[in-house]
């Protein structure tokens, strides 16, 4: 700055002396220009700096009355801490000397008790007694099972043996069939009766062929044989399959016939039942020719089956009807035994119905399935 003044001095004494437009004094006029921005440049960063240095002061400033500010509050809390252990100490005192006191009174006073006689008794536990624990599960173990079979017993009103049946029917008990499975052990419901098979349910099959030829000998007239039950399920269709199959093997001409025609139950048994004309057929008038619906069995050519075909409107009336009688009569005339499928009995009236033409009435009883209530 001082500078700048000696030559702004040089210059007004030049002017005075000189014109504006003297070379010197316009170089002074430059040199006045320059200096005047160095120095205000110099000037700005000198505020610049100031700001800086007051920006610094004011933090400073803030962060000194922060912890003028915090001073009380610690204080405050170090008087707390300090009159806790305080307390802490002298309750600790008294506890020791109390303990102490305690230990000097026990030495001092003397016992007011005296032994009369030593305690006595044995090393063995008191509890738990385990021979007592022991029986009772024995007992338990026992009791449990019984009473829960003694309940199923009591509460089952399913037939379960030939007892059950002796004890309120005198009808005549023609045989006792095994339950037999198949190869994944499930119920078996097709023919297991085969050509010199040796195994318990063919020979089950025998056994109520041979009781059926007994009551032939006695009744001539004994060849049409019904098969029904009281309950679905229980095995009819079944037991009239094999068993028409049984009497197949003894060089007897035997045919199968299905008179279930609402659901048609052998159709599921004998693999050439498709695209065959069967019973409603012939009773609704579509052929009058037998040989129409009887089919070869492939199992044996000894057995015929005649299927139930399609699902009529009226199973009832077609079954009532003279074609009905015509048909068994004609079948009387050409094969030994007709074993005739039926539906359970009581469901519907088509088992009764039928019986008007059956000679021997074969009614299957499952174990199991059929309840006790429903015997006479």
């Amino acid at each position: 700055i001082k500078e700048y003044n000696d030559v702004l001095l040089k210059r007004d004494k030049l002017v005075v002396g000189s014109s504006s437009k003297n070379p010197i004094v316009m170089d002074l006029n430059n040199s006045l220009g320059a200096m005047k921005q160095t120095i205000i440049r110099s000037v700005d960063n000198l505020i610049v700096g100031l700001n800086i240095q007051l920006k610094n002061i004011r933090e400073q400033e803030e962060q000194t009355t922060k912890r003028i500010e915090a001073v009380p509050a610690q204080q405050k809390y170090v008087l707390t801490v300090e009159r806790q252990q305080k307390i802490k100490e002298e309750l600790y005192l008294y506890l020791l000397n109390k303990r102490e006191e305690n230990a000097l009174t026990q030495a001092i006073t003397e016992s007011n008790a005296r032994i009369i006689d030593a305690a006595s008794g044995s090393s063995a536990p008191v509890a738990p007694k385990t021979m007592t624990i022991f029986l009772a599960s024995i007992v338990l173990g026992l009791a449990i099972p019984v009473g829960v079979f003694w309940l199923l017993n009591v509460t089952d009103t399913k037939v379960r043996t030939r007892k059950e049946l002796d004890e309120v029917l005198t009808i005549p008990f023609l045989g006792n069939i095994p339950r037999h499975s198949n190869n994944k052990g499930e119920d078996s419901d097709g023919i297991v009766v085969r050509e010199n098979s040796r195994d318990s349910v063919s020979e089950a099959f025998r056994i109520i062929r041979t009781n059926m030829d007994f009551m032939r000998v006695k009744s001539e007239k004994l060849q049409v044989v019904m098969f029904t039950s009281a309950n679905p399920g229980a095995g009819k269709t079944f037991v009239s399959s094999n068993l028409a199959m049984s009497i197949a093997q003894t060089n007897k001409k035997v045919v199968l016939l299905d008179v279930d025609i609402r659901k048609g139950t052998l159709s599921g048994i004998f693999s050439n039942s498709s695209n065959r004309m069967g019973l409603t057929h012939y009773l609704s008038g579509s052929t009058d020719k037998l040989d129409d619906i009887v089919g070869r069995s492939e199992e044996y050519d000894k057995l015929d089956v005649i299927f139930s075909g399609p699902v009529p409107p009226n199973p009832a009336e077609l079954l009532l009807s003279e074609r009905f009688d015509r048909l068994i009569t004609e079948l009387r005339q050409r094969y030994d035994y007709i074993i005739v499928d039926n539906v359970p009995a009581g469901m519907v009236a088509d088992a009764s119905i039928v019986n008007r033409v059956a000679d021997l009435t074969i009614f299957v009883v499952r174990s199991g399935v059929m309840d006790r209530r429903q015997l006479p």
